[in-house]
């Protein structure tokens, strides 16, 4: 039986060297977080980055490919330029942790500036939008506009890719994903991207922002996970001056909501 209980990322800052120290043990000595263990982190973290995009690129040069042989030619000019905004972004987010690393910078250390949280959502969504065709799964968004955050693009693109492509993974065929923007309290913006899957076990939901914990029981069409989405979208939250939370829709599925403070649109 699932549980409806709300859970919210732990206390106090997260530490990106919790994913060498998930399980830590009185013997062993301290971990130095600026030492080999970082090293290890920034490789596991881009290398889970990297897992969702190189997966929706393959699946989307099939498409084309079978375009190809169809010989419909305006559908391979949009495919090709789908494919090209997915290379882009994956270039644009490997720029991003080598000009962190070549600094000595915790690899999601923020870059402030303004962000309109739409135009990320857009991208996101455009990103997993090959998986999501392969399921007939079908988006629905509602928002408001603008809503504008002081943060790092990038980062918070890889929050959300990590939000969708957890959605579109544990989606059933033919499901639909929900995302809703509007205003929470103390001046933040809040984000709610639902799913029609199985949802967390009561186990999960404790251990939902954990690193190496998957988002439910299963995921559909056996499509496996690294178990490391969320933590990641947990830190990012965190280092935004936000916070993520996690609960089961009533009417089945998984439901993530990410707050964020606003900018005000007189200070923008």
């Amino acid at each position: 039986m699932h549980t409806d209980q709300i859970i919210r990322q732990g206390t106090g800052p997260a530490d990106i060297a919790a994913l060498f120290a998930v399980e830590p043990h009185l013997d062993e000595p301290e971990r130095n977080p600026s030492g080999s263990d970082a090293f290890g982190n920034a490789l596991s973290i881009v290398v889970h980055d990297l897992k969702g995009p190189l997966a929706n690129l393959a699946l989307l040069v099939e498409d084309i490919t079978r375009s190809a042989e169809d010989g419909g030619e305006p559908r391979i000019v949009c495919k090709a330029e789908n494919a090209d905004r997915i290379i882009s972004q994956m270039t644009r987010m490997l720029s991003g942790v080598l000009k962190r690393a070549r600094k000595g910078r915790d690899p999601l250390s923020c870059d402030n500036v303004p962000v309109n949280l739409l135009d990320v959502l857009q991208l996101a969504f455009a990103v997993n939008q090959p998986a999501a065709k392969q399921k007939a799964v079908a988006f629905r968004c509602h928002a408001i506009n603008p809503v504008v955050v002081q943060g790092d693009q990038e980062l918070l693109f890889e929050a959300f890719d990590n939000l969708i492509g957890n959605a579109v993974r544990h989606s059933p065929e033919g499901g639909t994903i929900t995302c809703e923007t509007g205003p929470a309290s103390d001046g933040c913006v809040q984000v709610r991207i639902g799913d029609e899957g199985p949802g967390f076990n009561a186990a999960g939901l404790l251990r939902a922002f954990r690193p190496f914990v998957g988002l439910s029981e299963k995921t559909t069409a056996g499509q496996g996970s690294s178990g490391l989405g969320l933590w990641i979208t947990r830190l990012i939250a965190e280092r935004h001056g936000g916070q993520i939370s996690a609960h089961n829709r009533p009417d089945g599925g998984a439901m993530m909501t990410l707050e964020l403070p606003a900018i005000r649109p007189d200070a923008s």
